[in-house]
């Protein structure tokens, strides 16, 4: 017989949900960068480990780590500048096709919806205007928007440092707080946990170095300018699952469309993205991250729009490895491991590792 569940259940339920929803809303400035820390805590202590078991003192392989991080970012943000220059060359020729482009539309109005020209360049200057306005206030969200991101950045920094300087410290405290279980198996989890990080975060780099690869190499076959500038900006949006995937490849198409006198080169573009997509969503995905984090696409999704409602962008990237993370401790608690079940993606085995065993079983034949 099916035991009941009482309303006592429900409620508590729904209210440890609410109050986890709250709390990571309105604790968010101090969470997200807490949480990034975290998560780059647990991808350079392997390495911090291994600097240490050479007789390297803590205080340089944390520097190191730091400073590794320090220098992906300013080479990321160099690269983006110095090829964004490039596409300022262009800056004329846009604004001379934007010009060609309002003026075939306004035609196009103008003859189909019978609204005189005139009476649009009224509701244009109108949203000029208006938009002016607003502007100022813009400016000043923006420039408070960019220093609180400054601001947010150093704090991931010393969040990190911290947390890889006094990592005993935690993984005792977590062992501790896992009384009822032996230090052997919390261990093991924590290694499991650290495991899907590394896993995720390095996979996700990696598929972004093969996407700007793949993407330039498609861009500069159909000739369209600034090649590797579009495939890295739109390389790096697919950090955030699907939803980058279709912005990231949208843009180069757009800007395709602005710049180019050929409008070959914009359809050239479009099926370069679609091409590179079909083999993300075949080999990329499934062999090079491997589904690491081993959730269904439906809890993926949901997770995602959860996420993005409250943490933006930093949620819809964050939240997956989170869940992730999550099912390994519901798979490892008896009560917890319906929950596990049902977030998972139940597959017998990934194709990474299929492919794996059979590199290891053809160099073990050769011995």
């Amino acid at each position: 017989m099916v035991e009941k569940i009482s309303l006592k259940q429900v409620n508590r339920f729904l209210l440890l949900g609410v109050l986890v929803t709250v709390i990571l809303y309105f604790a968010k400035q101090v969470l997200i960068p807490v949480t990034f820390a975290i998560f780059f805590a647990m991808l350079f202590t392997k390495l911090s480990n291994k600097m240490e078991s050479k007789g390297v003192k803590r205080i340089i392989t944390v520097l190191i780590s730091i400073l590794i991080i320090i220098a992906v970012t300013f080479g990321i943000g160099t690269l983006v500048f110095l090829q964004s220059k490039k596409l300022a060359k262009d800056l004329p020729q846009i604004e001379e096709k934007a010009k060609k482009f309002k003026a075939s539309t306004e035609n196009y109005i103008s003859i189909k919806l019978n609204i005189p020209k005139e009476k649009q360049e009224e509701l244009i200057n109108k949203k000029i205007e208006s938009f002016m306005e607003s502007s100022g206030e813009g400016l000043k969200n923006f420039f408070a928007g960019f220093i609180g991101m400054i601001g947010s950045a150093v704090m991931v920094l010393i969040f990190t440092f911290l947390f890889l300087y006094q990592r005993e410290k935690y993984e005792s405290f977590f062992i501790r707080l896992c009384d009822k279980t032996q230090p052997e198996e919390a261990k093991k989890l924590i290694q499991k946990i650290s495991m899907v990080s590394q896993s995720y975060l390095t996979g996700r780099a990696l598929s972004i170095v093969i996407f700007t690869a793949l993407f330039t190499t498609g861009f500069m076959i159909i000739g369209l300018k600034n090649a590797f500038l579009l495939a890295f900006i739109a390389a790096l949006l697919t950090i955030v699952p699907y939803v980058g995937s279709i912005v990231g490849g949208l843009f180069p198409f757009a800007v395709a469309l602005i710049t180019e006198d050929d409008s070959n080169v914009a359809i050239g573009a479009l099926a370069v993205i679609v091409i590179i997509q079909g083999v993300d969503n075949y080999f990329i995905e499934p062999y090079i991250i491997g589904g690491e984090v081993s959730i269904s696409g439906f809890f993926t999704i949901l997770i995602l729009l959860i996420g993005g409602l409250i943490w933006g962008v930093a949620g819809m990237i964050l939240f997956l490895p989170m869940l992730g993370v999550a099912k390994i401790i519901f798979d490892t608690i008896p009560e917890l491991q319906a929950y596990g079940y049902l977030i998972g993606d139940q597959k017998e085995k990934k194709a990474s590792g299929r492919i794996l065993e059979k590199i290891k079983s053809i160099f073990k034949k050769k011995k």
